[in-house]
C-alpha cells in the first residue's frame, strides 16, 4: 500500500511540512493536488523575535507538470506572519516552488534538461505547460558557456544566422574539435574585425598548439591561419574539393540541357534526375529504375552512363571527378599527393572545357592546402571538417525551428549548452 508520504514523494513535494492533502482529477491529462501546510511558525526575519502571530491566509497554484503531456497543479494553502515586536509581516516558507514564480523548482529542473535537447523552447514549454517566455527566462539565467582551450586540430566554418542587433552580421564563425565534434566557441561574424579581436585575446601559448587548421575554401581562413597560426598546417575540407566537380557537372548539364528542345526525353532526364550526376557512384548502384509502362526494371548507373556517352562534354567532368577521387585517395605520403595534384592541375588546365580549367585555377591557388587534404597526417589519418558541418547542420536545423533565438548571445549560449551536454553524456 502506497502511504500519502511515498505519493508526495513522486510527485517532488517535500512531505515533511505537510499536515493535510488531497487529490483529484479535472481531465484525462489534468489533475489537481491540494495541501494545507504544518504551522511550523519561525521566528521574525527582520528582528529575529519569537512574539510571531497569524496575520492571514492565502492559496498559492503551482504548476508541478514533471510528467510530460501530464497537467499537475498543487494548490497551497499558505500563512501570512506579524511580528508582534516590530510589526513586520512576512510569509511562510515552502521549498517546494520558488518565490514569485508559478512552477516548482521540480518543473524548473525538468526544463533546464530538456533545453539540452535539439528542440525549440516552444516544442519544451507546450510539455510542461508553461509559456514560452517562462522557458526562454529560466534558459537566459543559466551561466554563459565559456570558451574551451583550443586543440591541437580545430575546423573553422560558418553558418547563416539573422542577428537581430546587428543585422549585416550574417554569417557567425565556429570553432569545433575535429575528433569529438565539441564546440570550442561561435564568434558573432566571419568578417576579420571581429576575428582578428577575438583571436588577439588567445595566448599566443595556446595558438602555437594548434597542429593543423580545417576550414573551407574562404580566403578570408587563409588570411586567418597565416595571421594567428603561421606553424600550423591548414587543410581544404575534402567535401568542398568534391563540390568544385560537382558545380562543374551541373553547370555542363544545364548547358546541355538548354540546348536541348523543351519537354523533349533528353530535356526532361537531365532536369529531373539531376541528383544522379553528383551523387556518390557507389551509391548510384543502390537504386532501380522501373518503367512505368512496360514494368521493365534498369539500373540507374546504365542510364547515367547511356547519357554520359551520349554527351561528350557531361562525360569528361563527370570522370574526371571519378578519376580524381579514385587516385587522390590512394596517396598516403605529402609528395606522392603532390604529384597526383600536378598531374590533374596539368590535365584540368589543358582540358577544352571552362569548368575543368576553373578547377584547375583552384587547384592552383591552393595549391599546398589541397595537397594537406590527401596527405596522412602525424595522427596516422586523414583529416575534414565532417564534424564541423554536422555541427553546422544541427545548429541551422535549431535555429530554423526556433523561436526566441534572434540575440546572438542566446543563440550562442544555447547551441553550446546542447552541444556541451551532448558530450558530457555517459559513452561519449
Amino acid at each position: 500500500m502506497i502511504d500519502s508520504n511515498n505519493i508526495l514523494s513522486l510527485l517532488g513535494i517535500p512531505s515533511e511540512k505537510i499536515a493535510f492533502f488531497d487529490s483529484f482529477r479535472t481531465s484525462e491529462d489534468s489533475s489537481f493536488v491540494e495541501i494545507s501546510l504544518i504551522d511550523d511558525r519561525p521566528k521574525c526575519p527582520c528582528c529575529n523575535s519569537s512574539n510571531v502571530k497569524i496575520h492571514g491566509y492565502y492559496k498559492v497554484t503551482i504548476n508541478n507538470s514533471i510528467i510530460k503531456t501530464q497537467k499537475l497543479y498543487v494548490t497551497v494553502d499558505m500563512r501570512r506572519y506579524i511580528c508582534k515586536d516590530c510589526g513586520k509581516t512576512f510569509k511562510q516558507t515552502f521549498p517546494f516552488y520558488l518565490p514569485h514564480k508559478s512552477i516548482s523548482r521540480a518543473v524548473e529542473i525538468s526544463i533546464i534538461e530538456a533545453l539540452k535537447d535539439n528542440v525549440s523552447y516552444t516544442f519544451i514549454a507546450r510539455q510542461y505547460d508553461v509559456a514560452v517566455n517562462t522557458v526562454i527566462s529560466i534558459f537566459d539565467k543559466l551561466p554563459k558557456q565559456p570558451r574551451l582551450q583550443l586543440p591541437e586540430v580545430i575546423c573553422v566554418d560558418e553558418f547563416h544566422f539573422s542577428n537581430k542587433n546587428h543585422k549585416k552580421l550574417k554569417y557567425p564563425f565556429v570553432i569545433s574539435n575535429a575528433f569529438n565534434g565539441t564546440i570550442i566557441d561561435i564568434i558573432e561574424s566571419r568578417t576579420w574585425d571581429y576575428l582578428r579581436s577575438y583571436f588577439c585575446n588567445i595566448s599566443l601559448n595556446e595558438r602555437s598548439k594548434v597542429k593543423y587548421f580545417v576550414s573551407d575554401m574562404y580566403e578570408g581562413y587563409r588570411t586567418l591561419k597565416k595571421a594567428f597560426f603561421p606553424n600550423s598546417v591548414h587543410i581544404v575540407d575534402h567535401f568542398h574539393i568534391m563540390k568544385l566537380f560537382n558545380n562543374a557537372i551541373q553547370k555542363v548539364r544545364t548547358r546541355i540541357m538548354k540546348r536541348e528542345e523543351y519537354g523533349s526525353k533528353e530535356y526532361i532526364f537531365l532536369k529531373k534526375h539531376w541528383k544522379l550526376f553528383v551523387c556518390n557512384r557507389n551509391e548510384l548502384r543502390k537504386y532501380r529504375h522501373v518503367n512505368e509502362r512496360t514494368g521493365v526494371v534498369t539500373d540507374w548507373e546504365i542510364l547515367v552512363d547511356k547519357t554520359l556517352n551520349y554527351y561528350p562534354e557531361l562525360f569528361l567532368v563527370y570522370w574526371a571527378r571519378e578519376d580524381f577521387a579514385k587516385r587522390v585517395l590512394k596517396e598516403q605520403y605529402w609528395m606522392e599527393t603532390k604529384n597526383t595534384i600536378d598531374f590533374f592541375i596539368q590535365k584540368f588546365g589543358h582540358s577544352e572545357i571552362l569548368e575543368l580549367q576553373e578547377i584547375a585555377k583552384t587547384f592552383s591557388n591552393w595549391y599546398e592546402e589541397i595537397i594537406n587534404a590527401y596527405s596522412k597526417t602525424t595522427f596516422g589519418c586523414y583529416l575534414s571538417n565532417a564534424l564541423a558541418e554536422a555541427n553546422n547542420n544541427n545548429i541551422q536545423t535549431l535555429i530554423d525551428l526556433q523561436y526566441g533565438l534572434g540575440l546572438f548571445e542566446r543563440m550562442r549560449n544555447r547551441v553550446l549548452y546542447i552541444n556541451r551536454s551532448k558530450h558530457e553524456k555517459p559513452g561519449r
